[in-house]
């Protein structure tokens, strides 16, 4: 039996499981690319993974919400939620050093509109609200103008108000 001629076959057979379980070779592979709120305008390939992650925080009544309507599903496929808060999700003390990512996979060239709904403490319920809850005491009263949205368009960090957090995804 010629042991030899088998080396070449095993070192490429050896080498294409390593690719895999590194993820290498395949787009997205195990460690997703991690995009911010300061991240509105991202730029992925196709069939790569990626999540929008935001800091938040149970203890300090920080929460976000993928909301209505949803990224187009025939370029973006949404994979779910997932959360850390750094200390198994008790945060008793009300620290701030957790997140939330939200997960996706692009699935064809094209360009898709994220909307991430965040709500610090009383001031929204989750992605169903359709307009403003009062105010918690000390802050400003929110808008009464008639909007289509119950809720600003934030242009800059998550603060003590509701606000919208829209991201444009385009896939290559």
């Amino acid at each position: 039996m010629n042991v030899t001629g088998r080396a070449p076959l095993i070192g490429a057979a050896s080498l294409a499981c390593l690719l895999a379980l590194s993820g290498c070779g395949e787009s997205g592979g195990d460690s997703p690319a991690e995009y911010g709120f300061k991240d509105r305008s991202v730029t992925v390939g196709k069939g790569e993974r990626f999540s929008l992650t935001v800091p938040a925080s149970p203890g300090l009544g920080r929460h976000w919400y993928l909301t209505e309507p949803r990224p187009d599903a025939t370029v973006l496929k949404y994979r779910g939620k997932r959360a850390d808060y750094g200390d198994g999700g008790k945060n008793v003390d009300g620290g701030p050093g957790g997140t939330q990512s939200f997960r996706f996979t692009a699935l064809a060239e094209g360009r898709a509109t994220v909307r991430l709904l965040y709500c610090p403490v009383n001031t929204c319920q989750g992605p169903d609200d359709t307009a403003p809850s009062t105010p918690p005491d000390g802050m400003p009263s929110p808008s009464t103008t008639a909007s289509p949205s119950p809720y600003p368009t934030a242009t800059g960090t998550p603060d003590t108000h509701a606000a919208f957090y829209v991201f444009t995804i385009t896939v290559r």
